[in-house]
């Protein structure tokens, strides 16, 4: 059965084309059963058995918790920033979103580092893969997220679009994130 998706608004404005991506890759990941879920946590699904912008967004998130088991450990420093360097734009990155504070802001990737640094030297996390869907420059992750401070758990279900660039570098984090109750 072919269905056809036809975005467009009421004021008949036109949509950017990352919007246009963006409402896109929704639609199709929600339009779409998912596999069964993968606990991920310190299991993360191997990146090679995935292909293009998936892939990378799996390397990342592998090489994104190599970096915050280091930060955890004495004798931390810049240069075991490298590995997760390689995969971002460092100079145009942004992340949107909510993160240490309460409400959603936008940061760039000096800010971001302090962040994961504040982030990771004290909260244990965990996640479980609902769905990773890709379109052209983008890619969407669906977890449901655990992370563990002081020995409260915090559980969220979050959305998070990746967004590369023509040379495949991480430029933006677009998170959502829908805390679940106790």
């Amino acid at each position: 059965m072919k269905q056809e998706i036809t975005i467009s608004s009421s004021a008949g404005t036109e949509f950017s084309r990352f919007t246009r991506l963006c409402l896109f890759a929704l639609v199709a990941a929600f339009a779409f059963p998912t596999a069964q879920a993968t606990t991920i946590g310190n299991q993360m699904p191997d990146p090679n058995e995935y292909q293009g912008l998936s892939r990378k967004v799996l390397q990342y998130s592998a090489v994104f918790d190599e970096v915050i088991g280091k930060i955890k450990k004495p004798g931390f420093t810049d240069a075991d920033w490298a590995p997760l360097e390689a995969l971002v734009d460092t100079e145009n990155f942004e992340r949107t979103g909510v993160f240490l504070k309460p409400e959603a802001e936008i940061i760039g990737w000096d800010q971001y580092k302090k962040y994961i640094i504040q982030y990771g030297g004290g909260t244990a996390w965990e996640g479980t893969l609902r769905r990773i869907t890709e379109v052209p420059g983008l890619v969407i992750l669906e977890l449901e997220e655990r992370n563990t401070r002081d020995d409260v758990t915090d559980v969220s279900n979050t959305v998070t679009i990746y967004e590369f660039n023509d040379a495949a570098k991480l430029i933006r984090l677009h998170v959502y994130v829908m805390p679940l109750p106790d």
